[in-house]
């Protein structure tokens, strides 16, 4: 007979097994052993038990049969044979319903096989068949118990729990970042590849460059039943061959919201298919044209339905033939020389605006307009390079973010600030201007003290200090400034600038001590976070430890490359 095991034991015909020599009689019947056998430790590695006394033990019956059953299902679990040991410890419970060592074991077996559920009602039922005195076994079993709870939660997939809406929904938000992620999210396993290709909405942003651009197009035009909302042709599009815009035929245009083009023209694509006006229906367009001189066609189709546009080297187009009204935000990017007066044109029809970036060399008004507009519901302003002339007309009263860049005068634009009332800025910057007006600039962050983000570069003519006296002025000037960038200004000093975050840090510190005995509400003084003074020569390199220690980003680049952070 093979060695299976290092124990003897010897079965009697009445099936209980008895763990001695051959020849010690059975304690049921009182007869010798009949047949030798192994029982097999489960310290040990064993192959399966095969042996026929065992098969004429438990043919025959009797009292402990289940022992028999409940030691080759040990065997089974030692050599993984999983789908055995179940059967076995099945029925070896159905013998002995009573013993809770059955119940342990199947819950031992079900956690290999990740039946979390299943062990857990094991568990239950042998904690109920222990007894209650018994702390030693007791302790085993909750320690399984937690065990399988542990299990469950490191293996569960909670996500596939979910409905299949609420899944759709959490991958339309990775399809706006990035619409190719779909294809990365359809091969994730099968339930998600079924979600994505089950809804048309996930497919139906469209981006062509050089990558592949028929095999995509045939891809999203498919799963999204030609429901495309978002179109965007790359400029790198034209160097593929192969490419035509044929490949946009299973295209619902009907469907059609947002249109980036850069130096493609889809206007005859769009005729053929007797869809022109589809262009008035669009919501949001961009262009940016490096190679295309003609757009005058497209646009003149443009109608109220448009909320956000963004033009970029379109030389042909002028902005106050536009037929739009209802604009919110607009971005107009090296449209060539023009007069102000076209854009102030514009300006007059959309008077909803809310963002405004401007771009773009525009000249000074060539005659007198007499008028003034309000721009209620702007937020946001990024001006650069044309005339300031343009904010002698305007009034910007719900201002909050203005960044002025490479302006010769930038008096006009204090001035409107000051007689639009504007009291709610959080962002201020001037980079690169030229003749800024100090008192007036300083009158302007002390009726604004939401500012946190305050910029000044590149600025000379004694600009900088007067405004950086103010802010440290014992009134606390802007009480919320956290960001300062003074970078490339050569009257910045090192004295001056700790003033600034020792006034800040004490005030922050006497606000909390106030705070924690209860005295009266007082207006809330942030520490400096962000001090940046790169290129800045009145910089003393003593002082470059007390800034590191006291700022919690502190930024010192010299202007010859050698770098201090």
């Amino acid at each position: 007979m093979p060695e299976l095991g290092s124990e003897r034991v010897a079965w009697c015909k009445c099936g209980l097994s008895v763990r001695s020599v051959r020849c010690d009689p059975c304690p049921k019947c009182d007869t010798g052993a009949l047949q030798e056998g192994r029982v097999v430790l489960q310290t040990i590695q064993v192959r399966r038990m095969s042996s026929p006394a065992e098969l004429r033990a438990l043919e025959n019956g009797g009292r402990d049969q289940y022992a028999i059953y409940d030691s080759r299902a040990a065997v089974h679990e030692k050599t993984s044979r999983l789908r055995e040991a179940l059967l076995d410890v099945k029925e070896a419970i159905r013998l002995a319903p009573n013993r809770w060592q059955c119940y342990s074991r199947a819950a031992r077996l079900f956690l290999l096989i990740r039946k979390f559920d299943e062990a857990s009602k094991m568990i239950d039922l042998a904690l109920q068949k222990v007894k209650p005195s018994d702390d030693k076994n007791r302790t085993t079993l909750v320690a399984l118990q937690s065990q399988v709870l542990e299990s469950r939660k490191r293996l569960s997939c909670h996500v596939g729990m979910l409905p299949n809406e609420l899944l759709s929904s959490i991958f339309i938000y990775l399809v706006e970042e990035d619409p190719v992620l779909i294809i990365k999210v359809s091969r994730v396993c099968h339930h998600w590849r079924w979600v994505a290709l089950g809804d048309p909405i996930l497919w139906s942003t469209l981006v062509l460059s050089n990558k592949h651009p028929n095999r995509k197009s045939a891809w999203w035009i498919q799963r999204s039943k030609g429901r495309i909302r978002e179109l965007c042709l790359r400029r790198t599009l034209s160097d593929q061959v192969d490419w035509s815009l044929e490949k946009l035929e299973g295209i619902q245009w009907g469907y059609l919201r947002s249109c980036q083009l850069e130096d493609i023209d889809i206007l005859e694509q769009l005729e053929k298919a007797g869809a022109v006006h589809v262009i008035s229906q669009l919501e949001t367009l961009v262009i940016r044209d490096k190679l295309l001189d003609s757009r005058e066609e497209f646009v003149s189709h443009l109608g109220d339905n448009l909320r956000n546009l963004t033009i970029d080297g379109a030389a042909h187009v002028f902005l106050g033939d536009l037929q739009v009204h209802s604009l919110v935000s607009l971005e107009v990017i090296r449209l060539g020389e023009r007069w102000i007066s076209d854009l102030f044109q514009f300006l007059v029809k959309n008077l909803s605006l809310r963002s405004l970036v401007v771009n773009s060399p525009f000249s000074s008004f060539h005659d007198n307009l007499g008028m003034l507009i309000t721009l209620s519901h702007l937020t946001v302003l990024d001006y650069c390079y044309g005339t300031t002339q343009l904010f002698k007309f305007l009034r910007l009263p719900s201002l909050e973010v203005i960044s002025i860049r490479s302006c010769v005068q930038t008096k006009y634009v204090v001035e409107c600030l000051l007689e639009s009332n504007t009291s709610r800025l959080k962002s201020i910057s001037f980079d690169s201007c030229a003749h800024l007006p100090i008192p007036e600039l300083i009158r302007v962050l002390s009726l604004n003290p939401l500012v946190s983000s305050f910029t000044l570069n590149k600025l000379g003519g004694g600009a900088v200090a007067p405004v950086l006296e103010a802010l440290g002025s014992p009134d606390q000037m802007c009480p919320l400034l956290t960001h300062l960038d003074l970078s490339s200004s050569s009257e910045v000093e090192s004295s001056l600038l700790t003033r600034i975050v020792i006034s800040r840090l004490t005030s922050a510190m006497k606000l909390t001590s106030e705070e924690s005995m209860s005295e009266p509400e007082r207006p809330r003084v942030e520490k400096i976070h962000s001090l940046i003074v790169d290129g800045c020569t009145g910089i003393t390199t003593d002082s470059l430890p007390w800034f590191r220690e006291n700022v919690l980003y502190f930024s010192y680049v010299t202007r010859q490359g050698n770098g201090r952070r």
